[in-house]
């Protein structure tokens, strides 16, 4: 366990005594984060995996002097955690808002070592300064066969969700389905007011036992959408005056991103739907796909068009309400690894 826990002049905070420490890292200190990773190793292996960075199959891998660029500006409302040992460096976790301050996502596990114990209780620190900050829940994906996967359910995350990515080649714009169902004339830009009627698409689609886990009401929905890589185009389908498909493409440099959602009445037209968002990816060089398992209709459309699963994952999400009640009273969160 971690001992009490005291100010440092900076306002960052420290282990008083033990050789083992977990310290945040103020947003406007990043020098500190720098000092750490030339001290100690000059990139470590990112093991959290965000939709922001699947670039290509083994790209995992995140150089520690790039975090007080990306995670730490004065004006990024986020917390970094360190692990030290001995004056070593042994792990860097960092924790963001997703689309709003009620979900929150480890977007950054920098590790050099996996000490279950030790990595359990930087998750437990990370994800109890989210809960300061108002997060009710945290997200943490992993490659499902990542021992960190055990270290997380002893900080109180439960798995949620399993995901297969998918990579494979665009179509060209000019090629033509043959389908009578035209997507790429039904299919319109999404709308702000269209977002009830995606909630009720999403409630529609994805399994209640998932639900459950990642928010179960419209605000806690909106707070968990991922942002692609990108600028992101959104399509919506309508039939009967109900929104009853989606689709998001996105595209930085050479990767494009595809997500697809539909009704399950309408599966019938999931290959067209697929098709018309690879047709507007022509310029990327590959489209990377995450397909949920329950989206089975979206994975067979996938692989009807050569795309193959180069990678598994596990969402893992834990609930902070009670981690941030229990901060303030000085105790330890730990949760059981049988459940959240």
């Amino acid at each position: 366990m971690i001992a009490p826990y005291a100010a440092a002049s900076d306002g960052s905070r420290y282990e008083s005594s033990g050789s083992k420490s977990f310290r945040m890292i103020r947003s406007f200190n990043s020098l500190d984060i720098v000092r750490c990773a030339v001290a100690s190793t000059t990139g470590l292996s990112n093991r959290a995996v965000t939709l922001g960075a699947l670039p290509r199959r083994g790209s995992y891998w995140h150089p520690l002097l790039r975090l007080s660029k990306l995670h730490l500006s004065p004006r990024t409302v986020d917390s970094a955690w360190v692990w030290t040992e001995a004056y070593q460096l042994h792990g860097i976790a960092v924790v963001a808002p997703r689309s709003g301050l009620g979900s929150w996502e480890v977007t950054s596990l920098h590790l050099a070592s996996v000490q279950s114990e030790s990595l359990a209780e930087l998750l437990e620190e990370a994800t109890g300064a989210a809960a300061a900050q108002g997060a009710e829940r945290v997200f943490l994906r992993l490659q499902e066969d990542d021992p960190v996967v055990e270290a997380a359910r002893k900080s109180g995350f439960f798995p949620c969700l399993r995901e297969t990515l998918y990579q494979g080649l665009p179509i060209p714009g000019g090629t033509r389905s043959g389908s009578l169902f035209d997507a790429d004339s039904r299919l319109r830009e999404k709308e702000p007011r269209d977002d009830y009627g995606l909630f009720r698409l999403h409630n529609a689609t994805v399994p209640v036992s998932v639900r459950r886990l990642t928010g179960m009401t419209f605000d806690q929905w909106r707070a968990s959408q991922e942002q692609p890589p990108g600028r992101p185009l959104e399509h919506v389908f309508e039939k009967a005056d109900e929104i009853r498909g989606w689709v998001r493409t996105a595209r930085r440099k050479a990767n494009g991103h595809l997500a697809v959602a539909l009704h399950a009445d309408d599966r019938a037209i999931m290959q067209d739907v697929v098709d018309s968002g690879l047709k507007r990816l022509t310029k990327a060089k590959v489209v990377n796909c995450l397909a949920p398992e329950y989206e089975t209709g979206f994975q067979a459309a996938l692989e009807a068009r050569n795309f193959e699963p180069v990678d598994q994952f596990v969402t893992l999400v834990k609930n902070t309400g009670k981690t941030a009640t229990e901060l303030q009273r000085g105790r330890s969160a730990f949760a059981s690894v049988d459940g959240p």
